[in-house]
């Protein structure tokens, strides 16, 4: 079907505005709406953790902060931060490596 579309397209006046429409309605529509949705979930689940722990300091206080120090110390910041997040899913990541870097 979208060969027979597209072999109209060309054969007609308006083929290249018509193609620029159908371009913009079947690629640029979905992958804008695929974007706004992964950025809204990010920002929920932020505010969801901000929520629950009002803060960093109270977060803080809930974390193993000396098991995550000697694992940042030993083993580096990345594997703390994976550590946090193992123990904690759906932390997000900038809160985590903010944390992790603070401890």
């Amino acid at each position: 079907m979208a060969f027979g579309v597209s072999t109209l397209l060309f054969r007609s006046d308006i083929a290249p505005s018509l193609l620029l429409l159908c371009f913009v309605l079947a690629f640029v529509f979905p992958l804008a709406a695929e974007v706004y949705a992964d950025l809204r979930k990010r920002r929920e689940k932020r505010e969801s953790y901000i929520r629950t722990f009002g803060s960093i300091d109270e977060l803080r206080q809930v974390v193993d902060g000396p098991g995550l120090r000697r694992i940042r110390d030993e083993d580096g910041l990345m594997i703390a931060v994976r550590e946090l997040r193992r123990q904690h899913p759906g932390l997000p990541l900038d809160m985590a490596a903010t944390l992790v870097k603070e401890l």
